[in-house]
């Protein structure tokens, strides 16, 4: 059978990339059933209204460019959909000529690689974690072999201070390597946490009692409110310790990297109930974080601590937030501290607490 304009139209409505025909105005005078079903059947809207929810056109065009040269054009674009979300484009043009070769329209085709750029975006976020915690092992290996060189000296000297003292560093590198590792098998598994139950403000009686000879040494003071009333939820004890500890632990540690003369460190853990949730407040006025870095706390790889950080911990927190159905959310500005707050669901009635 010989081929049809019929044929071509279902070929047109058929193909899974968006397809828009543009006049010189840039009106959207037809478009196939992927676009419609993407970014709405508004045929006669301009395109940049329709693709960017733009109000003027686009400072570069391929569309412009073809009707000007007649030429094919190419670039990446990022579309919005009619849900609001970014939909990322490799975009080509061809000019649509009438039956004296005047250019009448152009056709825009756009092959969606939205998915194709997250998975570049994990990758590099892959590498930038690989990268960091090499580095950071290499930090803790230098630590561990200054604590052995003086360690040898204590051995060669007879000086019980030097074993002492190169002892200690070496105890304290494997104790971080150690705790840099059990993040990383923690940030690598997927699971559902155990649902025990938990008081919110018994693990953070623990918890507090734990830094609080670490606070005193370095003169900061650390307090709470505790509501024991606070409430229960249902999950895993470890991971709420562990999120705790975190959160206290960089608390002091913005406190200690703070540079400004004269003034008195505090450290303030807030527990109590709004509502069905059980809510979490570390607050520090320690160094605090510009909004670049707020922005980066919670990604794959992201230290504040340069070479004392691993950059997991915050990772963690969130993990362990988000695992037990909750947020974690944090407020600073620089010089004026952070305050990290963590809102979990309260389990109903009691029959196991731990």
């Amino acid at each position: 059978m010989p081929h049809t304009a019929t044929d071509d139209h279902r070929l047109f409505e058929v193909v899974p990339c968006f397809i828009s025909v543009q006049d010189r105005e840039f009106h959207i005078i037809d478009a196939n059933r992927r676009f419609r079903e993407v970014f709405g059947g508004r045929i006669g809207g301009h395109c940049y209204e329709i693709y960017k929810k733009r109000q003027d056109r686009c400072p570069v065009c391929p569309v412009a460019q073809t009707f000007q040269d007649g030429e094919t054009h190419s670039s990446e674009e990022v579309l919005i959909d009619d849900a609001g979300k970014q939909v990322h484009v490799v975009v080509h043009t061809a000019p649509v000529r009438d039956d004296s070769g005047e250019i009448v329209a152009v056709m825009e085709v756009s092959d969606d690689i939205t998915e194709l750029r997250a998975l570049e975006d994990k990758l590099a976020s892959l590498g930038s974690l690989v990268g960091g915690i090499a580095h950071s092992i290499k930090n803790i290996l230098e630590g561990l072999r200054g604590g052995i060189y003086i360690v040898n000296l204590g051995f060669r000297d007879n000086r019980q201070e030097d074993l002492r003292t190169g002892w200690e560093m070496v105890e304290r590198n494997v104790a971080r390597l150690s705790a840099m590792i059990l993040d990383m098998l923690y940030c690598s598994r997927e699971r559902s946490p155990r649902q025990l139950r938990v008081s919110l403000s018994a693990v953070a009686r623990e918890v507090m009692g734990l830094f609080a000879p670490r606070a005193a040494q370095h003169s900061i003071t650390l307090e709470s409110t505790i509501d024991p009333d606070a409430g229960v939820i249902l999950g895993e004890p470890k991971d709420i310790h562990s999120l705790l500890s975190n959160l206290l632990g960089n608390a002091i540690d913005a406190c200690l990297s703070d540079d400004s003369e004269d003034k008195s460190y505090r450290v303030l853990l807030r527990v109590s109930r709004q509502g069905s949730w059980g809510v979490i407040e570390v607050e520090d006025n320690g160094a605090g974080m510009d909004a670049e870095t707020r922005s980066k706390l919670f990604t794959m790889y992201f230290s504040t601590k340069g070479a004392f950080g691993t950059g997991l911990g915050l990772l963690v927190s969130h993990k362990v937030a988000t695992e037990h159905g909750g947020t974690i959310a944090v407020r600073s500005e620089p010089g004026q501290g952070s305050t990290f707050t963590v809102r979990l669901p309260l389990a109903g009635a009691p029959e196991r607490t731990v």
